[in-house]
């Protein structure tokens, strides 16, 4: 207990010191469990379903321009041969994402999350209600009242957890519904991006989701069938995937299904992040671990320095110790025990901060627009405890090194200390070593920040001449509220009236999003079949549309007011398209057709440069139509150029649209600089946990800097004096710290440049328009870190300038 008590006392004698190294330590500890804790919820367990290892979605891969295509949605009649297959002993299926529609819970309607699944969905899944039932299979079928299981979310948020809930009609897209179960908290869907609210039968989605859809495949509808039902198995006991796919594929084979792709089940866990994101998700997983990694490298140095520091400054004390007959034991366990206390403290203090860093991570995405705050994670209790064992043992080993050097501490030593000799200088290697790491740390934890930093950057200044910050765009979808094309036409109208009146708005433009052309097809260029690269989009936009975005026209002339129904049709595209339709030259009076069969061949008439909304597409090809030679649609995007305040823009919009109709909500209102921001989300959490971590280490790198150049200046006092005695100039004195001091960091910096270059395939698919090796920003970084060493060696290095040898020799 006397141990423990002078090991508190000899903690807190220096608070800073100790604070510094603790909170480090529980940095490190909280990050890691963090870290860990988000992954496993993300890639390793993120279903909450009975027996995931047993349940697969089914899936054809086929052969695609830029690689293998996989695809999970089927037309309705694929479902039903799967069943017939015997591959599974349990099939379910679901719609292919979530619709959008309007629910209202008897006060103001509000879009929401719909998802339509099969009645035995969640009972295949192993997923019950808190409240209430799941479906059965009276539920679903046409004709039948809708019923509908709300997720535990939706409950909390939109029915303030009234437990009454059940049994409750609301409407959903003019439906009525009746309430019937509330899902298990856990449980948020199979599939991390998706986000739904409720979930109704299946077979109601022809009754629910509107009649323009042939969801069923069914014989004389006015629409080709839609590929969108998800398949999910659960195997039977004893079978494998490979048997369940021979006998999918042979039950399609007899049905007629195609031969050219190739059936496969994919894992339900594996199946939970979507195909496009999972290798980026992966990768950034990657980076995260080695951040957290470094952290723990921090950490632990930190912890090591202190502790070396102090040991080495009690030599003389342990060597007294000795030669009064105490036991090298009894001080390597004060040392032991005073690592412990660290490290104890660090891990009871890694808690408080593992929640703190949970509920930050919570506010970003992750690549595939999965956002984690919808996960609703907790740092998991057990990988909290592993990460701080893991922690506290790593603490004691350093501690143990640390009391070697105590353990080597003669009576000599206190002898020489006391006779004016020059002490001996210890540990300084292995001091020298811990902050070369910790320099070496804090360059790649803030090359990587900046790097970030300069690929969001980067995004954000793609549209020279375009203030993307003053631009507000939302949609506005009149179908939901039961307007005709006829009644949307004329609300538009005076939505438009009412918003070039208002002062806070510039200029107001409606555009509506009409399709595209993939790579796969082909558009007709003066009569010859055409393929492209990309996506061609095609975008209806009034006459205000290029004047409101800024858009310059490169050539040709912007649509009139002739360019009406019944006038010849027309069309401006993009800089980039113009490019390939005119193989370089001008592409005006060129004619393009193939949009669709009722389309008519536009003429063009002018080229409009680009305007870049996707990072992922820097060539965007665009044809723009005119909106007035479009079909009515009851669906419109609003773009607004802001006066001044995109606030005040976004309050008109809102006030304009609920003036008209006081239940019609636009979607939410966001400036192009939001959009662009929202695409960099893997960019915005990496430079955030990068830079915060990097300021750490470069704070605990200054810290020890600071130190080791004030102990060596301490310890070398002597000579010093000697050296001034014999001539030296305040000058030369001074340099020998900051030489000491550009030797360490240099040393630290250029490892860590080292490693930067090792690691830069890492962080290479996350960088835009940015190489990982950018030579500005690493050597930035570079020189901010030796600049900062050199400022806090200053004082030591202005202590040994100003030595005086008699004044050394009269304190001795």
């Amino acid at each position: 207990m006397d141990e423990l008590r002078l090991a508190i006392r000899r903690l807190l004698k220096r608070p800073a010191s100790t604070f510094a190294s603790t909170a480090t330590l529980a940095c490190a500890i909280g990050a890691a469990a963090v870290t860990w804790s988000t992954l496993s919820a993300v890639l390793i367990h993120p279903l909450p379903v009975a027996d995931p290892d047993s349940l697969f979605v089914v899936a054809t891969e086929s052969s695609g321009r830029t690689g293998p295509v996989v695809r999970t949605g089927f037309i309705y009649p694929t479902y039903e041969e799967v069943r017939e297959s015997g591959a599974f002993a349990q099939s379910v299926a679901q719609w292919s994402g979530t619709h959008l529609l309007l629910v209202n819970l008897g006060d103001m309607p509000a879009r929401t999350d719909v998802a339509f699944v099969t009645h035995d969905y969640f009972d295949v899944l192993g997923v019950r209600t808190t409240l209430g039932r799941e479906f059965v299979i009276d539920d679903d079928r046409r004709g039948a009242v809708a019923v509908a299981v709300l997720t535990d979310r939706y409950w909390r948020h939109s029915f303030d957890g009234d437990p009454s809930v059940i049994g409750r009609t609301i409407t959903v897209a003019d439906k009525k519904v009746v309430i019937v179960g509330v899902l298990d908290p856990r449980f948020r869907g199979l599939n991390l991006a998706e986000k739904p609210d409720l979930y109704l039968p299946f077979h109601t989605i022809g009754d629910i989701g509107g009649g323009s859809t042939n969801y069923f495949a069914e014989a004389g509808h006015s629409a080709s069938p839609t590929a969108g039902t998800v398949i999910i198995g659960r195997l039977k006991q004893g079978a494998t995937a490979q048997e369940a796919t021979g006998k999918i594929i042979a039950r399609r084979r007899a049905a007629g299904g195609p031969g050219s792709e190739r059936t496969l089940l994919i894992p339900v866990n594996r199946a939970a992040v979507p195909a496009a994101a999972r290798e980026s998700i992966e990768r950034f997983s990657r980076l995260l671990v080695v951040t957290v990694s470094l952290l723990v490298v921090i950490g632990c140095t930190t912890v090591g320095m202190l502790l070396l520091i102090r040991t080495d400054a009690r030599r003389a004390e342990f060597a007294m110790c000795l030669a009064l007959g105490a036991s090298r034991t009894r001080l390597a366990r004060g040392i032991a025990l005073e690592g412990a206390l660290l490290a104890v403290a660090g891990a009871i203090l890694a808690v408080p901060v593992a929640s703190w860093l949970m509920r930050l991570v919570q506010t970003f995405q992750l690549p595939g627009n999965v956002s984690v705050e919808l996960l609703q994670l907790t740092v998991d209790r057990r990988v909290l405890a592993v990460c701080a064992g893991g922690s506290v043992f790593a603490v004691l080993v350093i501690a143990l090194v640390a009391g070697a050097f105590g353990f080597r501490a003669q009576v000599g030593d206190a002898l020489r200390s006391r006779s004016g000799a020059t002490p001996r200088v210890s540990g300084r290697s292995t001091r020298a070593l811990l902050v070369g790491a910790q320099v070496a740390v804090a360059v790649i934890l803030l090359a990587g920040a900046g790097l970030f930093a300069r690929s969001l950057m980067s995004a954000l200044s793609l549209n020279t001449g375009l203030d993307m910050s003053r631009v507000v765009i939302g949609t506005v979808h009149l179908g939901a509220y039961g307007y005709t094309a006829e009644r949307a036409s004329d609300f538009f109208d005076a939505l438009k009236v009412r918003l070039d009146a208002s002062p806070a708005i510039r200029s107001m433009a409606f555009s509506r999003w009409e399709g595209g052309m993939s790579p796969a097809g082909k558009l007709m260029i003066d009569g010859q079949p055409r393929q492209f690269t990309s996506l061609v989009s095609y975008i209806r936009i009034d006459d205000d549309f290029f004047p409101t975005m800024d858009i310059r026209l490169a050539s040709g002339r912007n649509f009139t007011g002739e360019d009406r129904s019944g006038s010849p049709p027309v069309a401006i595209v993009s800089d980039s398209l113009g490019r390939l339709l005119a193989d370089g030259a001008n592409p005006i009076d060129h004619v393009i057709e193939g949009f669709s069969s009722a389309d008519q061949p536009v003429t063009v008439v002018g080229v409009a440069t680009d305007v870049i909304t996707n990072v992922t597409m820097m060539e965007p090809l665009i044809i723009y139509l005119p909106l007035s030679q479009g079909r009515p649609s009851v669906s419109r995007d609003v773009a607004a150029l802001a006066s001044a305040d995109t606030a005040a823009a976004r309050r008109e919009i809102l006030a304009a649209t609920r003036a008209l109709d006081r239940q019609v909500m636009p979607t939410p209102l966001r400036t192009l600089e939001e959009r662009i921001g929202d695409q960099m989300a893997p960019q915005r959490l990496g430079g955030t946990v990068l830079g915060a971590l990097g300021t750490i280490a470069v704070l605990l790198t200054l810290l020890g800097t600071y130190v080791l150049a004030d102990s060596m200046a301490t310890l070398r006092m002597r000579e010093m004096g000697i050296r001034a005695a014999l001539g030296a100039t305040r000058r030369q004195l001074g340099a020998i710290v900051l030489s000491e001091t550009v030797r360490l960091v240099g040393i630290g910096i250029v490892a860590g440049l080292g490693l930067a270059w090792l690691g830069a395939n890492t962080i290479r698919s996350f960088l835009f328009q940015v190489r990982p090796l950018d030579p500005l920003t690493l050597g930035s970084v570079a020189a901010l870190i030796l600049l900062l060493a050199l400022a806090v060696s200053l004082r030591a290095a202005l202590r040994a300038a100003r030595v005086d040898l008699s004044s050394v020799l009269k304190a001795e």
